[in-house]
């Protein structure tokens, strides 16, 4: 195992400083990398009480002992404290930035501090440099792209990480974007880009058996209809048409279910009107990102469909495609954007027209006043009952009320209303990896906290997070032992997801979460008057979180005790 090990950077940009020491191979045996790593790296490097958008909040990028050597495994995952949640919060990206990073041989990157002047770093085989930004600075992500991408995989900043703006994000070869306001982060660095080209050749530690697992591991993903079928051939905008005869799209800020024109905005409407080809993730088989031929143009996914079509009730495909594209060109997240504007639009009973869009999304990129996501917004108005976030970060385009394990998941997310932590959309209406009744909350919660430790065992091997539809614990560790000599039992990893997520909790709550955070907007709990489906049980609600505690082994007020830490190898 000692092979695959590699460095922890860390590079302070206010002393102009770059220290480069071996990463500790207790913490990858406990945490494997990407997500894990990140998490610990944070836990010990800033408090929970740290400010943000201060110079000592750490922004970490993470590689996996997977990474550039698996299929769907070549991305990275961004660390930081979020600046719109004020909780712990990871980003598991797409793109080839993470192989390239373990080329370089870094589980880690840590940057801290704030330049005197707007810089980016430039990462080239063993070498990190810290270079002037100043002819990047005040460029898009676009333009800042195609000036460093000869250099290697670029991770920027659009103008409106520059102004700070709180849902803002890093896009990676400008396709790639996040949430949590990463991209604020870096603006208050004058961090412009990460640029990085590894040199080093990835090789497994066995590459017969390897290879074996890796031809198994093609053929559960072609065995999976979700990946092969859907994914692979119209991206996430499959689920369109499956989410709108489930009556699971929420439109108007979530104050209607359903909508009228799902066909217009669908997967295989889109793929009859345009020639689409596909774009992939390095060593990725599904190509989910589509993008037109003829134009280049990439076809958004799901979020961005769901955020600037159905929630505003505008059927108009070029538009959505130019909200789209001004987001990634700006660096925003289009499900906080599409959020804030629903919100807005509620708010003076009025709609959004398509047209009106390319401006509004300018103005948030430029700092306007809905930048700062839809809570603060609707706090300024006195109307935060109308924001539809969990502990501020804005939900995404799923009915939680018609998903009721994926309800108990935003409630119990340690990164807030991000959907990824636990994608209970999977079992509950794909039916993958497992069927789950989705109007049940009975035995969910058991089922919930075991999809919670997975995917933070995905996101620390860096695989895709739509490898849950086809990998489970079993053949990750095949794929551990096979690939960097790492022997570790399926058993064990979930229990290192299991300490990944109590980990985050117990930072969370040392920074002033509660239980009382573990909620969902009042909306989700009435009865819809249009389409007439109840909302959330309460009681039944309340009731699942605290099973949800007891199966993580927390108190009532969902606090891990001394014992659970102990096990988990947590107590200080």
């Amino acid at each position: 195992m000692a092979g695959w090990i590699g460095k922890t950077v860390h590079v302070d940009l206010s002393s102009e400083s770059v220290n480069v020491i071996i990463t500790d191979e207790n913490l990858i045996r406990s945490y494997l990398g990407g997500r894990g790593l990140g998490v610990r790296l944070l836990s010990e490097r800033a408090g929970a009480d740290i400010d943000p958008l201060g110079p000592e909040n750490p922004l970490i990028f993470t590689s996996g002992p997977l990474t550039g050597l698996a299929p769907m495994a070549s991305g990275v995952v961004l660390t930081s404290k979020s600046p719109l949640t004020g909780t712990v919060f990871s980003w598991n990206a797409g793109g080839g930035f993470g192989r390239e990073l373990k080329k370089a041989e870094i589980d880690a990157l840590i940057i801290t501090g704030k330049a005197k002047r707007p810089s980016y770093l430039e990462v080239r085989g063993r070498n990190v440099d810290i270079v002037s930004a100043e002819l990047l600075w005040e460029k898009n992500v676009r333009a800042c792209t195609e000036a460093l991408k000869s250099k290697g995989s670029v991770a920027c900043i659009g103008r409106a990480g520059e102004k700070q703006v709180l849902i803002s994000t890093f896009v990676i070869d400008s396709i790639h974007s996040g949430r949590g306001g990463l991209g604020a982060i870096a603006g208050s660095k004058m961090l412009k880009a990460v640029v990085v080209k590894g040199e080093k050749e990835l090789l497994p530690s066995n590459p017969e058996r390897f290879g074996e697992l890796k031809t198994k591991v093609l053929k559960l993903f072609d065995a999976s209809p979700v990946l092969s079928k859907g994914f692979a051939n119209y991206g996430t905008s499959a689920l369109v048409k499956l989410l709108d005869y489930m009556g699971l799209i929420p439109s108007r800020n979530f104050s209607k279910r359903g909508t009228s024109f799902a066909n217009l905005l669908s997967g295989e409407y889109i793929k009859a009107v345009f020639e689409l080809e596909g774009e992939s993730c390095p060593a990725c088989p599904l190509g989910c990102k589509k993008r037109i031929k003829e134009t280049g143009q990439i076809i958004p996914d799901y979020d961005s469909l769901w955020a600037f079509g159905f929630n505003l009730e505008n059927p108009d495909f070029a538009s959505v495609i130019g909200a789209d594209r001004i987001c990634k060109d700006y660096g925003l997240d289009p499900i906080s954007v599409g959020s804030v504007l629903g919100a807005c639009a509620e708010l003076k009973s009025g709609m959004i027209e398509a047209h009106e869009l390319e401006s509004l999304l300018s103005g948030i990129g430029e700092g306007g006043k809905f930048g700062d996501g839809a809570r603060r917004y609707l706090s300024a108005m006195g109307k935060e009952e109308l924001s539809m976030d969990v502990k501020g970060m804005e939900l995404g385009g799923f009915d939680p009320s018609g998903i009721k394990g994926q309800a108990l998941a935003y409630a119990t997310s340690c990164h807030g209303g991000d959907y990824l932590t636990a994608f209970m959309i999977g079992p509950e209406v794909l039916g993958k990896p497992l069927s789950l009744d989705r109007l049940s909350l009975k035995g969910k919660a058991g089922i919930l906290q075991v999809f919670e430790n997975l995917t933070a065992v995905l996101d620390s091997l860096v695989l895709c997070p739509f490898s849950i539809f086809a990998l489970g614990e079993e053949i990750c560790s095949a794929l551990l032992l096979s690939a960097a000599d790492m022997k570790i039992s399926p058993a064990e990893l979930l229990k290192i997801g299991e300490r990944i997520y109590n980990l985050e909790r117990t930072y969370n709550l040392r920074a002033g979460f509660t239980l009382k955070d573990d909620t969902l907007p009042e909306r989700l709990f009435e009865k819809d008057q249009v389409s007439g489906r109840d909302g959330l049980s309460r009681k039944e609600f309340e009731t699942a979180i605290q099973e949800y505690y007891h199966y993580r082994g927390w108190d009532a007020d969902g606090i891990p005790g001394p014992e659970k830490l102990k096990e988990l190898g947590l107590s200080s």
